[in-house]
C-alpha cells in the first residue's frame, strides 16, 4: 500500500450531545477542539499528547485514537510499519462533550489520509458507529462506578455516624 508521505492534521469539534436530555436533538459542534497530527513512521508507535489526556500517552495500542486508526486501517487489508501521532487535546474528558467520539474521528479521518484514495468514508462509518458505541459503553460503566464507590462510601460514612452515636 503507498503511505502518505508528511504528517496529516485532523481538527475534530466538540459536541453538546451527551451534556444532558434535550442536548442531543441539537447536537451542536461546539468552538472547541481536539488537534491531531498523524504520520507514518518505519516502525513502533510514538504518541505525543498536550492538554486534557496527556497522562494517556503512555496507553500505546489501548490508545482510542491509535485504536480508531487501526481499525480504519484494518479495512485496508494493511497496516502500517509505525504510526506518530501528536495529539493536542482542548476537549475535556468525562465532561459529555464528546472526547471520545471525537478521538475516534480523528483517528479515523487520520488513518483515511494516510491510506490515500482506497479508503472511503462508507468503509469506514460503520465502524465509527461501532466504537463510538464501544466508548459510551465504557464511559457509562465508568460513571456507574463511581456512583457505586460514592454510594459505598456514603454508607460506610453512614455507619461510622452510627457507630459513634450509640458508644
Amino acid at each position: 500500500m503507498g503511505w502518505a508521505d508528511g504528517a496529516v492534521r485532523v481538527r475534530v469539534p466538540a459536541t453538546s450531545a451527551n451534556l444532558g436530555p434535550g442536548f442531543d436533538a441539537l447536537g451542536l459542534a461546539l468552538t472547541l477542539h481536539d488537534d491531531v497530527d498523524a504520520w507514518i513512521c518505519e516502525s513502533g508507535l510514538s504518541i505525543e499528547i498536550s492538554g486534557e489526556g496527556a497522562d494517556l500517552a503512555g496507553a500505546g495500542e489501548e490508545h482510542l485514537v491509535v485504536r480508531a486508526m487501526r481499525a480504519a486501517f484494518a479495512v485496508t487489508g494493511a497496516q502500517p510499519p509505525g504510526i506518530g501521532l501528536r495529539c493536542v487535546n482542548r476537549i475535556p474528558h468525562s465532561r459529555g462533550l464528546g472526547s471520545s467520539a471525537a478521538a475516534i474521528v480523528a483517528g479515523i479521518l487520520a488513518a483515511r489520509a494516510l491510506s490515500g484514495p482506497g479508503l472511503q468514508a462508507a468503509d469506514v462509518a460503520g465502524q465509527a458507529a461501532d466504537a463510538s458505541s464501544q466508548a459510551a459503553d465504557a464511559s457509562s460503566q465508568a460513571a456507574d462506578a463511581s456512583s457505586q464507590a460514592a454510594d459505598a462510601s456514603s454508607q460506610a460514612a453512614d455507619a461510622l455516624r452510627a457507630r459513634r452515636r450509640t458508644l
